[in-house]
């Protein structure tokens, strides 16, 4: 069994995947003294696309706005942001998209290793808290329901 994703499977077509790709270089950049990938590597770029279609209606919105006004793929870092950052019918997009880029950068193990971090989930390995140490629940039992009564 393949576990490759056929091109028509794919949420955002090569085009758009591009540009995601250029708005991600543009965003954060490779940095070679410390050895860190672009948000465009391959690997960080694959977790941006599969978080970013949980939001493709707007996204591809942003996309068609953003591709009617400059040639992202034929402009600069620099005006790809000014563009984003000036334009009001791109506030939505760029606000989605740049956290969406942020939360899959700093994900990626490369990304933690550099700065200390353990590049693995919190559990199972989870961090240690004193058994039986049911005070930390205190402040929760004390505050009043939030929920309505059925």
């Amino acid at each position: 069994m393949s576990t490759e994703i056929l091109g028509s499977d794919q949420v955002f077509s090569e085009s758009e995947r591009r540009i995601i790709a250029a708005i991600a270089e543009a965003t954060i950049g490779q940095d070679q003294s410390r050895k860190l990938p672009a948000a465009s590597d391959p690997q960080v770029l694959a977790t941006i696309l599969e978080k970013a279609a949980n939001f493709r209606v707007r996204l591809k919105e942003g996309i068609e706005i953003i591709g009617s006004e400059i040639e992202v793929l034929d402009t600069a870092s620099e005006q790809i942001l000014d563009q984003l950052e000036r334009n009001p019918r791109l506030r939505s997009f760029s606000r989605i998209l740049t956290i969406v880029i942020m939360q899959s950068y700093y994900q990626d193990p490369r990304v933690l290793d550099s700065l200390g971090l353990a590049s693995r989930p919190p559990f199972p390995l989870g961090h240690e808290v004193p058994e039986g140490d049911w005070s930390l629940l205190d402040t929760v039992k004390k505050r009043a329901p939030f929920y309505r009564q059925v």
